[in-house]
Parts: C-alpha cells; structure tokens; sequence
C-alpha cells in the first residue's frame, strides 16, 4: 500500500522515540522562521527598491517638464512640475518610515537637503524663463528697450542656473542609484541568513537520520527535500532579482507556508516587472499623445545617423506643423485643441510606415526620421501624409482660416543637406518655415 507523506510522517511518529519528534518540531520551526524571514525581507527591500527606482525616474520627469517648458514655454508643465515633486516628498517620507537602517535615513536626509536646493534652483531658472517674455506692441518703447538691455542678464543667469541644476541632478541621480544598492545590499545579508538556515535544517536533518533506523531516516530526506527544494528555488529567485532578472516566475509545489510565500513572491515579480515596464515607458513617451518624446526622438536620430553613414544608406527627417493651431485653440479652447492634436498623431502614425520613428516636436509639431529613404521617397511619404490629414474630418475645422485643418512639412535629407542629426532637425525646421512662408498645406525640401 502506497502512504502519502503525512501517512509516513503520521507512522514514523508512531515508531521512533522524542529524538523524532524532536527532530520535526525543529523542522517546522526552521520553515517558520525561514518563511518569515523571506517575507518581512523581500517586501520590505523590494518596497524600498522600488521607491529608491520611483524617485530617481520622478527627478528624471522633472527635469524633462522643465527642458519641455524651456522649449515651449507651455506653462501647463509647470502645474506637472509640482505634482511631480509632492510624489517626491511622499516618496522619499514612505521611504522613511518603511527602513530601519542608519544608513538609510542618513541617505535619505542628505537626499532631501539636496532635492530641496535642485528645486529652488529650478523654480529660479524657470522663474527667470517664464520673466523673459517680451513686451506687447502696446509697451511703451522705453520697457522695450528695457527689455532688450535685459537679454544678455537673463541669458546669462538662466545659463548659470542651468549648468548648476545639471551638476545637482547628477548627485540625486548617485544618491538614488545608492538607496537602490543598499537595498541590494541588505537583499544579500537575508540571502546569507537564509543559506544559514538552511545549513542549520540540513545538520539537524542528519542528526535524526543518524539516530534512527533506515526507514525513518529516508523519510526524514523527503520531508527535508520537500522543504529545502523550494526554498533553494526562492533563493534563486532573489539571486536572480538582484542581478536585475525581473522575469522569474517559480511554480508553487504546496499550499503550506512556503507555497505561500512563492506565490507572494511572484507577484511581487510581477508588480515590480510591471512598474518598471511603466516607469520606462513615461520616461520616453509624450504623456498627451502617446507617442516617444523628442529626448528619446534625439537619441535614435543620433544612432540611426550613425547608421547610415556607416553603411552609407540615406536618411531624411520630416518636422510637421498644424497650420493655424493657435486659431483654433483660440476659437475652441485648448481641451479640443488636445483633441486635435491627439487625432493628428493618430492619423500620422497610420500613415506612416512601421520602420519611420514618429515623436511629439512640441507644441503643435511633430517630427519623424524615415531610415533608408532617399529625398525623392521622402517626399512621396510626406505628401502622403499631408493627404491623409486633409481627409480627416476634424471637429471645428470649417472655422480655419483655410476652410479645414491642415499641416504644412518640411524635409532635409543624409548626406546631402547636412551630415549630423541636430543639423538634420535644423535644416527640417527650415523647410517648414518655407512651407509656412509659401502658403501652408504643403510638403518643403531645404
């Protein structure tokens, strides 16, 4: 007759002296302790790992709102701004309260000392962005001439304050990146205690073995198999984790204390997989439209001109304007304008191939490099696109100054018109104020 494993323990109980019982009493203590040391350990060092990973990505969104409202000067990042450094304070006070170590909280302190001057410095910079604005036609020309006396202060004071906030965001940046290697740290001390532990069970499960007969002694193998196995599999798991491995998935084999944990343990993985996911995907995406922002734009222009300098392919890059956007956020207001807008990049990407790179300029512009495309394709591509947003049916276009919503493009081309990628985006940007200048609704080549 064949005995499940409780039936086998059940007898063993049965037949051996206390040394047995002893021996499972100090079995299921070992599991217990084991099991509340994975627990306490691993919610509380990837809580703290994940907050440390949320506030370094919150300076990194910061300091894309402020790049975005220098360029723009759209002074709805600056409400972002704020939202962004409250979820900094919280962060940073969660973090607090959840750590226990010295270290930690010196961490942290200095942390916040540090973000508090990067954020004054920001808000004087964009203080000083946002008090730069020039006069009205309606100024008297003494502010004017005020005002353009000015200019050299500003520029200089604004450049000043830049550069610092560039150097204070690379400390945060450090200070973030050791939270997160603390954490790390503290991961490898509770993996430690853990192989302790288990080295203790596997030195209790001999010395049991060794006081009773054979029988016993491989039952007492199979309890302990059953125990160690996925145990070792959880220590893998964290292994795994702290090398930065965020797809592990280990497979419950009970519903006792340890199948608990490993399933607790999988969706821990899976929650920290997913805000990473997310984290990734806010930091080079355009959070209206949904399309890549022009920082991540930049850094694939740069690689794909590479690119085609070495395999000597061509390249052409496109830079789009709504024509009279202002109009019509004007005559509608600018939550329809965002509608606008969000159709516009829905219809653009559409149109465009799945191998063109479609990113948010700013504003009411949008850019695309288009791989592998000469200028007489890339034209072709552009009047196609400039069709396909005359086709649309745009709420509100009747009241256009051209009767409907349209786009004007401009075109510059690898190598021919210029061999960088920041010359390409500039030589595009001169082709769209031809095209602006000649009329809109129209595709321009430099």
């Amino acid at each position: 007759m064949s005995l499940s494993i409780k039936a086998r323990f059940l007898l063993s109980v049965i037949l051996v002296t206390g040394i047995v019982l002893l021996d499972a009493v100090l079995n299921l203590q070992g599991q217990k302790a084991t099991g509340q040391l994975l627990r306490e350990a691993l919610s509380k060092n990837v809580s703290a790992m994940h907050l440390a990973s949320g506030i370094k990505h919150d300076f990194v969104f910061y300091d894309d709102l402020t790049f975005r409202f220098l360029s723009t000067g759209d002074e709805a990042l600056l409400d972002e701004g704020d939202r962004v450094r409250k979820k900094v304070t919280i962060r940073m006070e969660r973090l607090e309260q959840e750590s226990d170590s010295r270290t930690v909280k010196e961490l942290l302190s200095e942390l916040e000392t540090e973000s508090a001057i990067y954020f004054e410095e920001a808000g004087r910079l964009l203080a000083a962005a946002s008090g730069s604005a020039a006069p009205g036609k309606k100024e008297s020309i003494l502010r004017v001439i005020r005002w353009a006396e000015q200019i050299p202060v500003r520029q200089k004071s604004m450049g000043l304050l830049s550069a610092r906030g560039k150097e204070k965001l690379a400390l945060l940046y450090a200070l973030c990146d050791k939270l997160v290697d603390l954490n790390r740290v503290h991961m490898e001390d509770v993996q430690k205690q853990i192989g302790s532990t288990l080295e203790q069970s596997e030195k209790t499960i001999l010395w049991g073995g060794s006081s009773v007969f054979l029988g016993i002694a491989l039952i007492e193998i199979l309890l302990a198999f059953s125990i160690l196995s996925p145990l070792r599999e959880l220590q893998s798991g964290i292994h795994k984790i702290m090398g930065g491995e965020l797809n592990v998935e280990i497979n419950p084999r009970s519903n006792d204390e340890i199948g608990q944990i490993t399933r607790a343990f999988n969706q821990m993985t899976r929650n920290l997989r997913e805000k990473q996911e997310q984290l990734l995907k806010e930091t080079i995406t355009d959070a209206l439209t949904g399309l890549f922002n022009f920082r991540y734009f930049e850094e694939g222009l740069k690689a794909e001109t590479e690119r085609a300098r070495r395999y000597n392919r061509p390249l052409s890059v496109m830079l789009i304007d709504i024509d009279h956007f202002k109009a019509y956020n004007d005559n509608h207001g600018h939550e329809m304008g965002n509608v606008i807008l969000k159709m516009t990049a829905h219809a653009l990407r559409e149109t465009l191939r799945i191998s063109d790179v479609l990113a948010r300029y700013g504003g009411e512009e949008f850019v695309v490099f288009l791989p592998d495309t000469d200028k007489t394709n890339a034209q072709r591509v552009a009047e196609r696109v400039r069709q396909a947003i005359d086709a649309c049916q745009f709420p509100g276009q009747e009241s256009q100054p051209l009767g409907k919503l349209t786009i004007s493009a401009g075109l510059a081309c690898f190598p021919e018109d210029a061999k960088l990628a920041k010359d390409l985006v500039g030589k595009a940007d001169k082709a769209l104020y031809k095209a602006k200048h000649l009329g809109r609704n129209r595709v321009e080549l430099v």
